[in-house]
């Protein structure tokens, strides 16, 4: 789904030692304190995730749980979801099926989506969308407009023409960024919530939901497992992480927020959380490095180049994943004073780790108990 991403991704990773992921869930029982339990979670043992699908020793203990199912073929990553709790393969069918549903209807890549779609008539006519989908492009647009940009639903043209999430990204000419720079307004797209339609007034205009789709995904998966009478699973989308309950013994998920020094593998702190999301942002996923320059796929619209806010990462802590992906971004781009601050002004519930390039590393108020730093070389500023 172009990676489901918009300029981001996205995204922290679950931890498998493999170097694109971002975050790692450390299932093994949580601590009271620091101590023996972190360094276990360093070992990083039998994590979820893990190619050879093995559970956790101490999720293990006596239940033969979590039951994991792990699948490399939707939204052009690794998605893995475990469950704490005796179930059958209908919920992980029911839950596969519906990621393949909005990928379908939301991918940049499948001709035949609904988004694709609407590119392929910019300039020509509006585009009746489902229910869906619609209340996505939606969510995009309003998060375009409040963040005047910092998100871009129609950044397409500029992700395009960089290449970053091909085999074969380059640095444009400024002409050429100029071009679609101009094509990326998010002004341009117009939207009917009677008629469920969308009009890019331009042909050439198109529309990327990679900063919120994949959220978007993890939240309905979260809804299906929780219909099915679940209450403690751990979901991993290309590293978005979605927390249902608590683990099986009743303590908090232990979540470690990756490295992002481009190279390193590894996290950095570990975070515990209980029925939330975290979506991570950050350069060192997708980039390339050109005439002694890095350049990573997380664009500013307003300068038609990858952001250079002076973060490494943004991670974003909320109970709906959907609104973590699409904040990450923002923050991200945004930087450290204006990104930290637009998120106290108008999302009081939603938490953040920032890390900036001097390996400074800021929270908001609400995680400064239930976030421990693992890696001597990163500090807490504040």
């Amino acid at each position: 789904m172009n990676a489901m991403e918009n300029r981001k991704s996205t995204t922290g990773k679950v931890i498998v030692l493999l170097a694109a992921l971002a975050l790692v869930a450390v299932t093994n029982a949580c601590a009271q304190g620091t101590g023996s339990d972190l360094s276990g979670a360093q070992a990083g043992q039998g994590l979820p995730g893990s190619q050879n699908g093995n559970d956790s020793p101490g999720a293990q203990a006596g239940q033969g749980l979590p039951q994991t199912q792990v699948r490399y073929d939707l939204l052009n990553t690794a998605i893995t979801i475990s469950i704490y709790e005796e179930t059958d393969d209908r919920v992980f069918d029911d839950v596969f099926n519906r990621i393949f549903g909005i990928e379908q209807a939301m991918s940049t890549t499948l001709a035949h989506s609904e988004i694709s779609t609407i590119a392929a008539m910019a300039g020509k006519t509006p585009v009746l969308l489902s229910d869906e989908t619609y209340a996505v492009v939606k969510a995009a647009y309003d998060i375009s407009v409040e963040s005047d940009g910092a998100f871009n639903l129609a950044i397409g043209p500029l992700v395009k023409l960089w290449g970053i999430n091909t085999a074969s990204p380059r640095v444009p000419g400024l002409t050429e960024i100029e071009i679609a720079q101009n094509m990326s307004d998010f002004g341009d797209v117009i939207l009917s919530d009677t008629e469920k339609s969308v009009f890019l007034t331009r042909e050439g205009m198109s529309i990327d939901l990679g900063a919120i789709a994949k959220g978007y995904a993890g939240d309905a998966a979260a809804e299906i497992i929780r219909d099915h009478g679940i209450s403690s699973a751990l979901l991993d989308l290309g590293g978005n992480i979605v927390t249902i309950g608590c683990k099986p013994d009743g303590t908090g998920w232990r979540i470690g927020l990756r490295n992002p020094i481009i190279g390193e593998s590894g996290y950095i702190g570990v975070l515990t959380v209980q029925d939330k999301a975290i979506v991570t942002s950050g350069g060192y996923e997708r980039n390339f490095v050109s005439g002694g320059r890095f350049y990573h796929h997380i664009f500013d619209g307003k300068t038609g180049y990858p952001s250079e806010s002076g973060l490494l990462s943004v991670t974003i802590i909320s109970d709906s994943s959907t609104e973590a992906d699409k904040l990450s971004t923002v923050a991200f781009v945004l930087g450290l004073d204006a990104g930290m601050d637009y998120l106290l002004r108008f999302y009081e519930d939603v938490d953040a780790v920032f890390i900036t390039e001097g390996f400074e590393i800021y929270v908001t108020p609400g995680i400064k108990d239930s976030f421990v730093i693992t890696d001597d070389r990163f500090s807490l500023a504040g």
